[in-house]
């Protein structure tokens, strides 16, 4: 804060000095006035009105005074043939102000402390000795106004400026003084008399300090130094910003709900471990011991400040009777009215309803206040499930003394209690299974996490890998010619526009500038540079309306979603969108079903969801694209082993469960392991045709799907297994379980994440286009002959007419028209075609595309291997002798069996 002392001396000053303090005092003007219209803004409710009312006239005041000594100190600097007049206009104002402020800095203590409207004696000297000088200088102001030089000014108006200083540190010390005193009080609730500490030790106390080394004699720095107004000036700034912020977060006049927190944790990580232990607990007990420990390693409290006190039917009560009877007595015979209260609130903390409760008193508030003082708590927390109260967590009076809990720790708390009322529950109930039930869905749930936060990371890195792309190419068109206008453009396009016109850019680009020049208006689209990364195109007409410029760049993360983003049915699901574009495993579906239409990403997204997933899924699609569809299912799920179960007429319990589940040994000895544990831990079961399972089978599957475990066959031994089950059927389970001949447990656990491909009878022409240009894209591999061998309008329409059934069906008469063209031309070659169109495998796709480079990389060569078992196969896969494949599987020890 600028010295009213020091302001008599400004000529005196350095021009150092003032271009430091004048930065200073417009820093202090802004975080000023950012503070008040922040209060301003949030004033609706009624609560404290008296010290919001005294605050926002505080602030205008110190907005005033910053904004009168920034003009008197530009004035100084920039304008220094400012008329005097004016200048001592403006600082009498400032004097005035000064005065106001003073005077409610004392009242807003006071009213902080206090919700009366009665005043006290001290409050009545302040508003008489700051509203004297206040008018004094307002007169000074008013009627002393032709003062047009520093000589003309009167003494009188010195020594009532020395004065003022005299009064203004003598009483706002009596006002600290009083407030120490005041913070001592019993009656004051905790949350208060940390904001009055905060605001005494972090605002109060250094303006005065900093204003008594400025106006004290001590020696010549602090005698009118104009070194120590701008040290003044600096700290008190950095003072107020960091004490508003620390007040906002201790509900400062009821601006927040709770206590926030300044650190931030990671409820997660420490809750992964917490709930591994409260899923081992078998006793109340144990329980009890849990909530001790976790709530030490969670919220810092000692051991045994924390219970757990649990509800027991017609048992009688241990050592904590007192307690027991004081809470049921409490919850029995309060109105609905405190019982909603508690309700509402979840988690009684004892600051929090003090604070409410000292600006707003209402019934409720005392009674719970009287309730926590009668079981001596800090925080009550009712432990609930399904509306029914089965006990409760004390944390004792003064647990944590010298801390508030924040609103991370009030969550923190509500989440424990939350899943210790389903805990308690299935112990008391002894369910078990449903333990196990919500244990595993706990366990997929975190697993679909983490995986999503795979593929965000994924994604990020992607658009940072590229991120020395941002450039924008620029490229005129103006009588039919293309000329770059910088060098970025050139490197994005990569060839000459004007001379390889038949090129599929070229084309796009040709395209695009008719369009614009026909419709004058601008056009955008999307099309690949020659390594088949995304570009875009746009494109404005030229104000001659002749010529056309063009911007061309990579897409970035908004490009990519605004693209699609109309078509989803779930807008919330945007961020899949972006995992297409950008990850692997976006690119291996988009490979799949490359086509953009509303039906096709709408089921491409809940592909990708189901992948990242767990669960069971229930595939609904023609036979040729099941396959293809599982193999990616698979390889995104990261499972190094695929089983295909194929079902071909309905089966006896005897014929399949054995082979699932294994068999009693007390009914015959088997020689091989079951699926599901020969699968684990990271293996995948395709079930094709799941509905000729017979019913007693289903019930097993189900079992399985539900728990996490399953039972062998004949038998009560539960094994636990990871194994990922997918299912397909053509037949309307839903009918089924109705007429009795599909199981309603494997019915409901399968069709929660049920996949069923649009019909390529029904989707719109345009998607079908996108289809059949996707896989035309994919088959050829040379971009030179994509002019002469892309599908013409003719043959999309036969595409249309004679749709296909299945996307594999659509991809092979693709191939077979490609082939058909490319004869035709008599352009045929083997570097034409990928070689590795016609595979659906992920994992095989790269070793078709070296072909027979692939034998002599020892890695690509174990994974066929894997997949073939043969020799044979290999060769015929890499289309080479079977020689070179004997030697060289001699060479890396891979031993036909």
């Amino acid at each position: 804060m600028l010295s009213l002392i020091n302001i008599l001396e400004i000529l005196d000053a350095t021009v150092g000095d003032l271009r430091f303090l004048f930065i200073a005092t417009v820093a202090s003007l802004l975080l000023k006035s950012l503070i008040f219209y922040f209060l301003c803004t949030r004033t609706n409710n009624n609560t404290a009105k008296k010290a919001k009312t005294l605050l926002i006239v505080m602030l205008l005041s110190a907005t005033i005074i910053d904004f009168s000594w920034t003009i008197v100190l530009a004035n100084e600097l920039f304008f220094p043939a400012f008329d005097y007049r004016i200048r001592i206009f403006i600082i009498r104002m400032a004097w005035g102000f000064q005065a106001i402020l003073f005077m409610t800095i004392s009242l807003f203590t006071e009213a902080l402390i206090s919700n009366e409207r009665k005043m006290y004696w001290f409050q009545f000297l302040n508003m008489f000795v700051y509203g004297f000088f206040a008018l004094a200088f307002f007169a000074l102001m008013i009627f002393h106004i032709n003062c047009d030089d520093i000589t003309n000014r009167s003494p009188f108006e010195v020594y009532l400026l020395q004065a003022f200083i005299a009064c203004f540190l003598i009483m706002l010390l009596g006002t600290i003084l009083i407030n120490i005193r005041n913070i001592r009080s019993a009656t004051i609730p905790t949350i208060v008399k940390q904001q009055l500490k905060i605001f005494i030790k972090g605002i109060v106390f250094p303006f005065w300090f900093t204003e008594l080394l400025q106006a004290w004699p001590l020696n010549d720095f602090t005698t009118n130094s104009y070194a120590a107004a701008n040290i003044s000036t600096l700290l008190t700034t950095i003072a107020i910003y960091f004490s508003t912020r620390k007040f906002i977060g201790l509900r400062f006049l009821n601006f927040r709900n709770h206590v926030e927190s300044t650190t931030r944790f990671n409820f997660i990580d420490e809750f992964k471990i917490i709930l591994e232990r409260l899923s081992q607990a078998t006793s109340i007990q144990e329980l009890q011991h849990l909530t001790q420990t976790s709530f030490k390693d969670m919220f810092s409290l000692p051991i045994s400040r924390a219970k757990l006190y649990v509800l027991y039917d017609n048992q009688e009560l241990d050592q904590s009777y007192h307690v027991e009877q004081t809470v049921e007595n409490f919850l029995a015979i309060q109105p609905e009215i405190v019982n909603q209260y508690v309700q509402n609130n979840r988690i009684l903390i004892y600051d929090e309803i003090a604070f409410n409760n000292f600006y707003d008193k209402s019934e409720e508030g005392n009674k719970a206040l009287r309730f926590l003082d009668a079981i001596n708590a800090d925080i009550f927390i009712p432990v609930h499930t399904k509306q029914k109260l089965l006990g409760y967590i004390i944390v004792e009076r003064f647990a944590r003394p010298n801390e508030l809990y924040s609103n991370v720790e009030h969550d923190e708390m509500a989440v424990y209690a939350n899943y210790l009322g389903n805990i308690i529950n299935l112990l008391q109930t002894r369910n078990i299974e449903q333990l196990m039930q919500r244990e595993r869905d706990l366990h997929e749930e975190l697993y679909s996490k983490h995986q999503e936060i795979n593929q965000y990371k994924e994604s990020i890195h992607s658009f940072l890998r590229k991120s020395h792309q941002k450039e924008i190419g620029v490229i005129f068109y103006k009588s039919r010619r293309f000329t770059f206008g910088n060098q970025i453009a050139q490197e994005l396009i990569g060839i000459n526009l004007n001379q390889q016109q038949g090129h599929p850019l070229a084309q796009k680009m040709s395209h695009l500038v008719r369009m614009v020049l026909e419709y004058k208006s601008p056009q955008t689209c999307f099309t690949k540079d020659k390594s088949g990364n995304k570009l875009i195109l746009a494109a404005v007409p030229h104000l001659d309306l002749t010529s056309v410029i063009i911007t061309v760049h990579y897409p970035d993360v908004a490009d990519l979603i605004k693209k699609q983003i109309d078509c989803l049915k779930d807008p919330t699901k945007w961020d899949y969108l972006l995992y297409l574009e950008t990850t692997q495993s976006g690119k291996l579906i988009n490979q799949l079903i490359p086509g953009n239409g509303e039906h096709l990403l709408n089921f491409k997204i809940n592909l990708l969801q189901a992948a990242l997933s767990r669960k069971a899924i229930l595939l609904d699609m023609p036979e040729d694209d099941l396959m293809p569809t599982v193999q990616i299912l698979n390889h995104i799920s990261l499972r190094e082993q695929l089983h295909t179960l194929k079902l071909t007429h309905p089966c006896r319990g005897s014929d399949i469960a054995p082979k699932l589940f294994g068999l009693n040994p007390l009914f015959e000895q088997q020689t091989e392991r079951a699926l599901l544990e020969k699968l684990e831990p990271s293996g995948t079961l395709f079930i094709q045709n799941v509905h000729y399972l017979d019913i007693e089978t289903q019930n097993y599957l189900a079992e399985y799907l539900m728990y996490g475990f399953f039972r062998v066959y004949k038998s009560d031994k539960r094994i636990p297994s990871n194994v990922r089950i997918i299912c397909s059927s053509n037949k309307n389970l839903s009918l089924l379980v109705k007429e009795g001949g599909f199981s309603a447990q494997l019915f409901n656990q399968l069709n929660n994440h049920a996949l069923a491909l649009p019909s390529l009878l029904t989707i719109t022409e345009g998607e079908m286009h996108e289809l059949a240009d996707g896989y035309t894209e994919q088959a050829l591999k040379d971009e030179d002959f994509k002019n002469f061998l892309e599908l013409t309008h003719k043959e999309r329409s036969r595409l249309i007419t004679h749709r296909p059934v299945s996307l594999q069906e659509l991809k092979e008469r693709t191939h077979q028209i490609l082939m058909h063209k490319s004869k035709e031309h008599q352009i045929y070659d083997e570097h034409t075609f990928d070689k590795a169109y016609e595979i659906s495998d992920p994992e095989l796709i790269e070793a078709a595309r070296l072909g027979k480079n692939a034998l002599r990389d020892e890695r690509v060569m174990n994974l066929l291997w894997h997949k073939f078992k043969s020799q044979s196969k290999i060769a015929s896969f890499l289309n080479v002798n079977r020689s070179s494949v004997n030697r060289r599987c001699r060479a890396y020890n891979l031993i036909e069996e």
